[in-house]
Parts: C-alpha cells; sequence; structure tokens
C-alpha cells in the first residue's frame, strides 16, 4: 500500500524550518517542502512523483541515492557509502560535504528514518537536510585558534597550565613537562588537584584555583601574593621540589568565553631559583660591602641620588668628627658642613653633573672614566686644615641604573709635606748636580799627538766619579804635559759627591805642584785620608801625558786597570794597579810606570760602571765586550769609539736601571 500524506502531514512537513523531503518504497518523492525548495532552487511541483534518484540532482547533479534511500539497506552496505555515518536506532544521522552544491560546495547535516503504517509496515523514508556551512566553517576558525592556542601555550618559555570550571586541566605545556616530569598525556583531564602534585607532594589548590576567591581568603593562603585587576601574582618557596626546594614565580588569571564568562583559569610558572639566590648574595653582599665601608681606612660617604647620606663610616666620623648615627638620613648638603662650615656640593655631588658642565666650572678635577679624582683642601677640618685626596664614583643597580655616589677622602696633608720638602731637597739636588757638572772639564785640550775624549754619565743626580784633563803650562818646563785623571768614589749620592769635590781639588792641586804622579797621589792620599772621617775612599788612575815623548807615566790607586790596544800587534795590555785606593791608609807609597803610545794605540780608562752593568738576566757586561768594542771600532777616533762603548752598554742593560756612575776616558794615538 502506497502511502499518502495527509493533508496536515503535509502542512507539518511543508513549514518544517529544516529541509525535509519524503520518499515512499519506489522511491518517488511524496512531499518536498518550502525550506527544499529554498535551498535547492527546485519546486515542489517540479518533483512531486519523480523517482529513479531525481531528488539527488539538485544536490549532486547527478542521480544517486541519499540517506533517505539507505534506510532498507544492512550496516556493512552503508560503512561502504559513508565512513563516518552515525546509526540512532532505525535513524540514521551525517555530516556530509557536497563539493559541487554551491558556490565553494556546501557542508549538510542529514537525518533519515523509515515511515511506517498503522500496521508497523515500513512504507517510506523522511529525510531532513540542514545546511551547517556556517557551523562547520565556525567550527573549523575555532579548532584553528584552538590549535593556535594550544601550539602558543605549549611553546611559551614559562610554565603554564589551563584549568576549566571543574578543575580539570584543558592543557599543560612542554615547559610544564619539563619542569615537572608530568607529560601533557599524563595530566589532560585530570581534575581533584592532580596538577598540585608534581610541585607539593600533595593535592591542593594552586593560584589558578583561587581567581574566583576573595581577597581575604587569598590573603589566608598567600601572605605576599600581589593583585593586578583580576590577575594574581606570587613569589613562593616550595621546600620539596627540587633537592634544596624552589623559588617560583606564579601569575594567574581567568579566561572568559566571547560573551564575558568566566570558563576556566590559565597558571604560568618560572623557577626563579637562581635569581632568589642571587638575591640573597646580593643582600649578603650588600652587608658586607657595609661592614668593608665602614672599615676602610678612608673617610668614606655614600649618598642616594636624592642627596641623602646612607653610610658615614668609622674613619668619616674621625675626620668630620661627627658621629654616623647624626649623618645617616641627612640630605641638603649637611656632610659639607664638618668640611666648608657651609651647605654646598662636594665630590660625590658632582658624579650625577654631566661632563661638559663639570668641565667648565670644575677644571682642577681629574676624570677617570665616571670617577672623578681631587686634590683639595678643607679649611675647617683639623686644627690648622687638611690637604685631602678626594675620589668619588657613581653607584649602579643591576640594571646599570646610577642609584648614587660614593666618596673617599684621604689626609695627604704629611704627604703634600714631604713632597715640598722633596721639591725643596730636588732643587737643591739640582744645585748640586750643576755645581759637580761644573767640576769636569767643558772641553778636551787639544793635545799634539793624541786624540782624547772623555765623559761621565752619572747614575743620580750626583755622584762619585770624575775626570780630569789638566795642562801643566804653570810652570814652563812642564809644557807639553798633561794631567789624566779618572776616579771613582766609594758610595753614591750625596756623600760621594762631597767626597769627589774633596778629593778632585785636593789631586788637583797636587798635581800641579808635583810634576811626577807618584809624588802628586801620596802627597793627596795622606791630605785626604787625614781629612775623611767617614771611611770613604777613592779609586783613581793619575797619569803624565807628555807630547814629546808620546808616554803616560801613571800611578793606579786602587782602580780598574785600563785596557791598552796595541795596533801593532792587534793585542791587549792592561795597565795593573800600582798601589792602594787612597783615603785608606795614611802616608802610602805608590809607584809609577811609563807606557808609551804609538800612533793607532787606543788607552781606555774607565769605571767600573762600564764592565758591571747587568743585563736581565744578571750577567756583567765585563772586560771581554768592552776589548771586543775597542778592537772592532780601532779606526774611528776617541769620541766615537766612546759612543760606540756607551751605545753597547745601554743596549746590553737595556730592561735594567743604571745603577753606579759610568764614566771613559779615551786616549788615542796619532800621527
Amino acid at each position: 500500500m502506497k502511502p499518502k500524506m495527509e493533508g496536515y502531514c503535509e502542512e507539518i512537513i511543508n513549514f518544517l524550518p529544516d529541509a525535509t523531503f519524503v520518499i515512499d518504497l519506489d522511491g518517488k518523492v511524496i512531499a518536498w517542502n518550502h525550506a527544499l525548495e529554498n535551498i535547492t532552487g527546485v519546486t515542489a511541483s517540479q518533483m512531486l512523483g519523480k523517482g529513479n534518484y531525481a531528488y539527488a540532482i539538485p544536490f549532486y547533479g547527478e542521480r544517486k541515492p541519499m540517506l533517505a534511500n539507505l534506510i532498507l539497506l544492512p550496516d556493512e552496505e552503508i560503512e561502504k557509502r559513508y565512513n563516518h555515518i552515525n546509526r540512532d536506532g532505525d535513524t540514521l544521522v551525517v555530516d556530509i560535504f557536497i563539493p559541487s552544491f554551491g558556490k565553494d560546495g556546501t557542508y549538510f547535516w542529514a537525518k533519515a528514518s523509515p515511515l511506517y503504517d498503522p500496521g508497523g509496515n515500513v512504507v517510506g523514508a523522511i529525510e531532513t537536510i540542514r545546511d551547517i556551512t556556517d557551523r562547520v566553517k565556525a567550527e573549523n576558525e575555532i579548532k584553528k585558534t584552538v590549535q593556535r592556542l594550544e601550539e602558543i601555550i605549549n611553546f611559551l618559555p614559562d610554565a603554564t597550565f589551563v584549568i576549566d570550571l571543574n578543575g580539570q586541566v584543558i592543557a599543560w605545556n612542554k615547559a610544564m613537562e619539563d619542569i615537572t616530569g608530568a607529560s601533557a598525556s599524563q595530566m589532560l583531564g585530570k581534575g581533584d588537584f592532580a596538577y598540585a602534585i608534581p610541585f607539593y607532594g600533595e593535592r591542593k589548590p594552586m593560584l589558578a584555583n583561587l581567581i574566583l576567591l576573595p581577597d581575604e581568603e587569598i590573603a589566608k593562603r598567600y601572605n605576599n601574593i600581589t593583585r593586578d585587576g583580576d590577575t594574581l601574582v606570587v613569589d613562593i618557596f616550595i621546600p620539596s621540589f627540587g633537592k634544596d626546594g624552589t623559588y617560583f614565580w606564579a601569575k594567574a588569571s581567568p579566561l572568559y568565553d566571547e560573551h564575558g564568562v568566566i570558563y576556566g583559569a590559565i597558571e604560568s610558572i618560572r623557577d626563579i631559583s637562581d635569581r632568589k639566590r642571587a638575591e640573597h648574595e646580593s643582600e649578603i653582599s650588600r652587608k658586607r660591602l657595609e661592614e668593608i665601608i665602614n672599615f676602610l681606612p678612608d673617610a668614606t660617604v655614600v649618598i642616594d641620588t636624592n642627596g641623602i647620606v646612607r653610610a658615614w663610616n668609622h674613619a668619616m666620623e674621625q675626620i668630620s668628627e661627627v658621629s654616623a648615627v647624626n649623618m645617616i638620613g641627612k640630605g641638603n648638603y649637611e656632610y659639607a658642613l664638618p668640611f666648608y662650615g657651609e651647605r654646598r656640593p662636594i665630590l660625590a655631588d658632582l658624579v650625577f653633573q654631566p661632563i661638559a658642565e663639570l668641565e667648565e666650572k670644575y677644571s682642577h678635577i681629574d676624570r677617570e672614566g665616571d670617577t672623578l679624582i681631587v686634590d683639595t683642601f678643607l679649611p675647617l677640618s683639623g686644627k690648622e686644615g687638611r690637604f685631602v685626596w678626594a675620589k668619588a664614583s657613581p653607584l649602579y643597580d643591576l640594571k646599570g641604573t646610577i642609584t648614587g655616589s660614593i666618596e673617599t677622602i684621604r689626609d695627604i696633608t704629611d704627604r703634600r709635606k714631604m713632597e715640598e720638602r722633596l721639591a725643596r731637597s730636588k732643587a737643591e739636588l739640582d744645585i748640586a748636580a750643576e755645581i759637580q757638572r761644573s767640576f769636569l772639564p767643558d772641553t778636551i785640550p787639544i793635545i799634539q799627538g793624541f786624540d782624547v775624549a772623555a765623559t761621565s754619565v752619572m747614575a743620580k743626580e750626583v755622584g762619585g766619579d770624575f775626570f780630569d784633563v789638566i795642562p801643566m803650562e804653570l810652570v814652563s818646563l812642564h809644557k807639553g804635559l798633561y794631567g789624566i785623571l779618572i776616579a771613582d768614589v766609594s758610595g753614591k749620592g750625596i756623600p760621594a759627591a762631597l767626597f769627589m769635590a774633596l778629593s778632585r781639588i785636593v789631586v788637583r792641586v797636587n798635581a800641579t805642584w808635583h810634576h811626577e804622579p807618584a809624588k802628586a797621589i801620596g802627597s793627596a792620599n795622606t791630605i785626604i785620608t787625614q781629612d775623611s772621617k767617614s771611611g770613604m775612599f777613592v779609586t783613581l788612575f793619575y797619569g803624565i801625558l807628555s807630547e814629546q815623548e808620546r808616554t803616560l807615566t801613571y800611578v793606579n790607586a786602587g782602580h780598574n786597570p785600563p785596557i791598552v790596544y796595541r795596533a801593532a800587534d792587534d793585542s791587549f795590555q792592561e795597565l795593573s794597579m800600582t798601589g792602594i785606593a787612597i783615603g785608606v791608609l795614611e802616608d802610602e807609597i805608590y809607584d809609577q810606570r811609563s807606557v808609551l803610545i804609538n800612533s793607532g794605540d787606543i788607552i781606555v780608562l774607565y769605571t767600573d760602571g762600564v764592565t758591571e752593568s747587568l743585563s736581565s738576566s744578571h750577567e756583567m757586561f765585563g772586560e771581554l765586550r768592552l776589548k771586543s768594542i775597542i778592537r772592532e771600532n780601532k779606526s774611528l777616533t776617541a769620541n766615537l769609539i766612546q759612543n760606540k762603548i756607551f751605545e753597547e752598554v745601554q743596549k746590553f742593560s737595556e730592561s735594567e736601571p743604571q745603577f753606579d756612575d759610568i764614566t771613559l776616558l779615551i786616549i788615542k794615538g796619532i800621527p
């Protein structure tokens, strides 16, 4: 029996909001409502009575079974056609995308059920179709949004989880997996405070759970919580987390849906143990710094950027006669009163001024980076005022922001007085050095048949070496004769210089009185020995150079043996000692000897500052090097030979300071 649509049934179907059609067992359309006319553009009059899957054409563009046709098929046959169909009793429900329907294809929700006659026999089928394209697109957008949100949460650097209003975990990111060791798969969907177990070892509310609680309830659980709008922030120490406990920073906020209704909460957690330990160490360091400042030997004051005194150490108490109790916390240049008697900036205040302004107003201040240094006089400090050295630097916090400045003051009054005394002594030494230089010959006289050069370099401002070339022209019989003298006083500095002056005068007077070297030196020795009360002595070599005989008649009183180079056979000889140093024994008898000087022969007289010069490895220059230089430069003039010796000595001991006077006197025989 074919079903007929009763009038009231047809009206009901016609005004259903969802597109609906009915087919009989022959697959012919017996109902096609207005909603279906609207969705397909095909009228009921065009479709009623049609069979052979004509009702599929408006959707697929071809004749093919639709959901209503599958009602009587077994499940396995249905699954071949729809892999995601749902069956609820004898009703089939499916979501399907028809790419050929509409501009960009259309998503439909379809539901089909069999129709029964009063006897319970299937007489047809009804199918309802709903365009769910907008819903599906919205759901897809939501899925994309959720996916993006999950990706964002998952890749947040801070450990983050999200719970819904039932306290069930709906997000547990990678950082949270890393910090807790609990994977997202283990935690998602869990409730009953399960997310607290990795942190506390027990189930208990966390910050995210407190979002909806009143402030007084929150304060009971966290005594240092901060609220920023509806966001809670707290630093907390969990002693059971990690080996030695862990400091965490936590931040929780409610999550709202599009209607502004709270649907959950999000909490981010950051391990701040390193920061907290650094802050703890910083606090310890600050206290240590306070102790260090307090016990610094130099008077020290610390002020903040408002000019308020933050530190005033013991040394500052002593130099200012103001206790720390009376100064710490004071501002308005109070710290200047003990030194200047008025409120005014001190060096620590100038640290905050721009460089250009500082240089314009205070030209006497030195700057090393951001540190200021100055020597100044404090008229009210001490009985007669004090000269002080002051140094001020800015103080920075961990972000590099200036938080204040520190100034150190050192009493340099004694040093200033010492510097003044040293300056006077230096001036006196300069005068003494000038006088001593005046004792040495300005020029060497021209001696027939000989090329003579001499010079002396003192290790200090004044010294004990000296040389002289004395013309013997006061007596006519002595013309063509010249006294040649080189000497080295024991000791250095002022005592040696004074003894040198005495010795030079005595030797020079006796040399001009006695034309025999032995008598001149013997007489000089007696005088010097009698006058010497300090145990000082002089080694010297004194000889008379004769133009006519081309000889040098000499006395060597304990001096370094001069070196004689013989041009004829390229050999060396030494003019050895003929007596002890003068100033040691009174009435000492000295021998004299003579040496012939031929053309090309060279005699080098020197003090021990030459041969005893030290290299960086503490090796002495020595006589062998000196002889080698003489031989290598034998063809040069006396002056150039002298320069070569000085150059080599200087090169040999380049990295070592000169510790002894150096004196050279060169005699070279010429045609």
